[in-house]
């Protein structure tokens, strides 16, 4: 069994990986860090864990016990993880979206953790993943293949409808950082400006992006440069109609839409989860790699529904 600490542990994101967690059947969640909540049920913050009651919030937070460290909060010096690292060479270490600019380990060379584009290195011995943020990972998935064939040019317009935490100044200044970060080590030419234009959503647990590029390549042609890329993973889907957000509601998929207008334009709409993808759904696939299991492994059927209530209060349960 995979021992595995999340730190952190009282936080939306965290009940959404704990309820991962407890189908997943390779892991043990051996430690929920949440000092201020030490020795109290999950069950009392997250839903879904009546009769769960085994799982604890702890104030001990002992690395040197675990294999998977998932940290969604700013925990130990940046030496102290090195030395960590060095002491327990199976130790891996998953950082989350929210603490990456906060508490970076760059001397730890974290690998991006969006497996369309970077499975190979996390399969092959990486031992620290950070995991994209959802706006990122939606919008890197859906054009990484045309940046790998060298397809982009000129700026990129992208409509983000998604809930309020995941569309704050803060959450899009990071998804557009990494957004062009990865856009330009994929295709060095790209130089173009990147625009993220907000709308909420009505459901916690949908997210659309929309995007026009100019692309005069037959579109039978642009789902075999799309195909050849993702064929063989198992998150990453294409078709050639619009879809509603419940089809990917609640699971790890991402649900790519193509189709050409009229004047050589490329149409790509986008869904996804951005409580699975950017977050939970996402952290528990790079662990399966970094772990050698198969990238399903937990996450094939739909994780517990999100409630948009949860905050990390304590609450009486009725």
């Amino acid at each position: 069994m995979i021992k595995v600490g999340i730190a952190g542990a009282d936080s939306p994101a965290a009940g959404e990986l704990m309820r991962l967690c407890q189908q997943h059947p390779d892991i043990d969640i051996v430690t929920a860090y949440a000092p201020r909540l030490a020795g109290r049920p999950v069950s009392e913050v997250h839903h879904g864990f009546i009769g769960e009651e085994r799982v604890l919030f702890s104030a001990n937070f002992d690395a040197t016990a675990l294999d998977c460290v998932f940290l969604l909060q700013p925990l130990y010096s940046d030496s102290d993880w090195m030395k960590l690292m060095a002491d327990r060479q199976e130790l891996k270490l998953i950082l989350f979206p929210n603490i990456v600019d906060e508490a970076p380990v760059f001397n730890l060379a974290p690998v991006y953790g969006l497996s369309e584009m970077n499975r190979k290195p996390l399969v092959r011995g990486a031992r620290v993943a950070t995991v994209p943020r959802a706006v990122a990972s939606a919008a890197l998935t859906a054009l990484y293949p045309l940046a790998n064939h060298l397809m982009l040019a000129g700026d990129l317009n992208i409509e983000v409808e998604a809930p309020a935490d995941i569309i704050s100044q803060a959450s899009l200044a990071g998804a557009r950082k990494e957004i062009l970060n990865e856009l330009q080590r994929v295709q060095t030419s790209f130089s173009g400006q990147i625009t993220l234009t907000p709308r909420q959503s009505q459901s916690p647990r949908a997210m659309r992006l929309s995007m026009a590029i100019p692309c005069a390549t037959r579109l039978d042609e642009v789902f075999k440069i799309y195909d050849s890329i993702y064929d063989d993973h198992n998150f990453s889907f294409m078709i050639s109609r619009r879809v509603d957000t419940a089809e990917v509601e609640g699971t790890n998929k991402i649900v790519i839409s193509l189709w050409h207008s009229a004047d050589d334009t490329l149409n790509i709409d986008v869904v996804a989860d951005p409580r699975m993808r950017g977050s939970a759904g996402e952290a528990l696939h790079v662990m399966n790699l970094l772990f050698g299991l198969h990238e399903k492994t937990g996450l094939s059927l739909p994780a517990t529904a999100w409630r948009g209530s949860e905050n990390g209060d304590v609450k009486t349960k009725l």
